[in-house]
């Protein structure tokens, strides 16, 4: 019960102080604080996308439009010293709070990236490198939605596996059925879903021996 009103409380902030700052892109690192609010971190638990994403010590992560870390410094606890998590933002600011974060916490498998999604920077410096890889909120912010998924697709080591979510309230929300079609046309396939009233949740996976590569549809 006390979860459901967590959630209740991070969509209204999301509906009524979103909405006043809908269409700014990205979202500005100056409200970075409302993403790590206690009703903010209820929706996509770091806890639940580790899980079904079956994060395990030594992978290669990457959070892909990372923010101010919610997702970043609790993935780079779980890979621990033998993996790494590459959190990547279009914002230095952004990743300022990362680093500052991550600081605190002592961890050193952190790697800062300073990129737009879809611009083919990532895939330029890491093709086939990312076990898992999360983008939460996010594809609604970039311009060319398609040429994002192409590139994490080209990003992911075969076999890897993206998390795509998405929840009412965010003002960029990107429907299930186009991120659907957009995921299908980068070459990933769907291994597990959760939806509901409020949004839904996606796991996409590179096939085996997948030839993927950022530019190519």
């Amino acid at each position: 019960m006390r979860r459901r009103w967590l959630v209740l409380a991070a969509l209204a902030i999301g509906i009524g102080l979103g909405w006043r700052v809908a269409r700014r892109r990205p979202f500005s690192s100056r409200l970075a604080w409302l993403l790590t609010m206690p009703g903010a971190r209820a929706i996509a638990r770091a806890e639940e996308l580790a899980t079904l994403l079956e994060l395990r010590p030594g992978m290669r992560v990457l959070d892909a439009g990372a923010g101010p870390g919610r997702l970043t410094i609790p993935f780079a606890e779980q890979v621990g010293p033998s993996g790494t998590v590459t959190a990547l933002d279009v914002q230095p600011t952004m990743l300022e709070l990362v680093r500052q974060r991550a600081a605190e916490r002592g961890l050193a498998n952190i790697e800062l990236l300073v990129a737009e999604l879809g611009r083919g920077t990532l895939a330029g410096l890491a093709v086939n490198r990312y076990d898992r890889a999360v983008l939460v909120h996010v594809l609604g912010e970039t311009s060319d939605p398609a040429a994002v998924l192409r590139e994490l697709a080209a990003a992911l080591a075969p076999g890897g596996r993206l998390a795509i979510v998405e929840h009412l309230g965010d003002p960029h929300y990107v429907r299930y059925r186009r991120v659907r079609e957009l995921a299908e046309a980068a070459g990933l396939r769907l291994v597990a879903e959760r939806r509901s009233l409020v949004g839904h949740t996606t796991v996409w996976e590179k096939p085996i021996g997948s030839a993927t590569t950022e530019g190519a549809a």
